[in-house]
């Protein structure tokens, strides 16, 4: 039976189960059997899981090819029963003695496929490391094992890390093994108790590590950690000739809950966040509508000020005139009464009353300051007015 977790079988009475591999997919380093001839093969062809074998045992054989040991036999029986000619008698023998110079010659070379190395043994012990290539060598060399010397990615998924504050973590660790001496690999442990080895120490240095962090730190996780777990499993895999060349993490998870609730509280912060820049650009709006509108008050006092400013020289002057020509002043006004008694005169609407000239003064005085906006001091009151009849001449509207 194997070493090999993965090609043991369960021990059952039914004989479909005894098809069913015991191992399971998380088994990563596997080793795979094969004859000499096959051997490369057998390091390039992944199993049912994916998994390509770290080490190759290789079948032995007889020290001699049988294939060509039957056919020099069978040539030299010929050779001696056979009535043939002589000729034909010394042909048949070196076709024999050929036949076993191949069996003996193909003894003398191994080929080691790339990426690879071979561990022969001598005499029941191992004898030395081969590399790749084709390697002129004893006979009574045997070719045991191939091993892979290409680098191994190792997952290490750690569930229910517990955190210094209690809270569960799932972290997933990635290691990259390589083989430093592959006869120590070989014969001082096997590929499924390395497997299983390299799986305990990484939990174990993971868990270490977590305890020490609290679960908000633990996400941030980085090179400098994983630097330190690679060193920690490194120094227990030394003594089976394995290094642990380079370790990352490549997944932390806290629980559902409290991711949830993580991001409920960045989403409220962002929220927040916003909402005080909508805050603060509304009383940027604010402030600069108080600042238009001072302005605009200011503007209109400032007019104000200049129309005030501008009527009092126009009155001041239009006062100058006024005590400068009195007479001049008094001629316009009359002439502004004579004007509009001619228009009321014209006019088939308008309403004379007759006997006082209060009328005539006011409208007089009414079209002058309408007409240059001044104040023209009032006529002389006249005298009354004689008692009339209570009639006048109203035009129909």
């Amino acid at each position: 039976m194997s070493d090999d977790l993965s090609r043991q079988v369960a021990a059952t009475g039914d004989l479909a189960d005894l098809e069913q591999p015991i191992a399971v997919p998380y088994i990563q380093i596997t080793e795979a059997w094969a004859p000499q001839v096959r051997a490369a093969e057998a390091l390039d062809t992944r199993d049912a899981y994916g998994r390509v074998p770290v080490v190759v045992r290789i079948r032995q054989r007889p020290p001699l090819r049988v294939e060509l040991l039957l056919i020099a036999g069978a040539l030299i029986l010929v050779a001696l029963v056979v009535p043939v000619d002589t000729i034909l008698r010394v042909l048949l023998a070196i076709a024999a003695v050929a036949a076993l110079a191949s069996s003996l010659v193909t003894r003398t070379f191994l080929r080691i496929p790339a990426g690879a190395v071979g561990l022969v043994m001598r005499a029941g012990k191992h004898d030395a490391v081969l590399p790749e290539g084709i390697h002129r060598v004893n006979p009574f060399l045997v070719l045991t094992h191939i091993v892979s010397t290409r680098e191994v990615a190792f997952d290490v998924p750690v569930s229910e890390v517990r955190s210094a504050d209690g809270v569960a973590i799932t972290v997933d660790l990635l290691l990259t093994l390589g083989i430093a001496d592959p006869a120590k690999l070989v014969y001082s442990i096997t590929p499924s108790d390395l497997d299983q080895l390299t799986q305990a120490s990484t939990q174990d240095a993971v868990r270490t590590l977590v305890r020490g962090v609290d679960a908000l730190a633990a996400l941030d996780l980085g090179s400098a950690e994983a630097d330190r777990l690679r060193a920690t499993i490194d120094a227990k895999l030394e003594a089976y000739g394995v290094d642990v060349r380079g370790a990352a993490f490549t997944r932390v998870t806290l629980p559902a809950p409290l991711t949830a609730s993580l991001e409920a509280r960045r989403l409220a912060a962002v929220q927040l966040a916003e909402e005080d820049e909508i805050h603060a650009l509304a009383q940027r709006r604010l402030a600069d509508r108080t600042s238009l509108l001072a302005q605009e008050a200011e503007a209109r006092r400032a007019a104000v000020e200049h129309e005030a400013a501008a009527e009092a020289v126009r009155l001041q002057r239009l006062e100058e005139r006024l005590a400068a020509s009195p007479h001049a002043a008094r001629y316009d006004l009359e002439m502004e009464r004579i004007r509009v008694a001619q228009a009321l005169a014209t006019n088939t609407r308008a309403v004379v009353s007759f006997g006082g000239g209060d009328l005539v003064q006011d409208l007089l005085v009414g079209g002058t300051a309408s007409t240059d906006g001044s104040t023209v001091p009032p006529a002389p009151a006249a005298a009354p007015a004689r008692p009339t009849t209570p009639r006048g001449t109203r035009a129909r509207s």
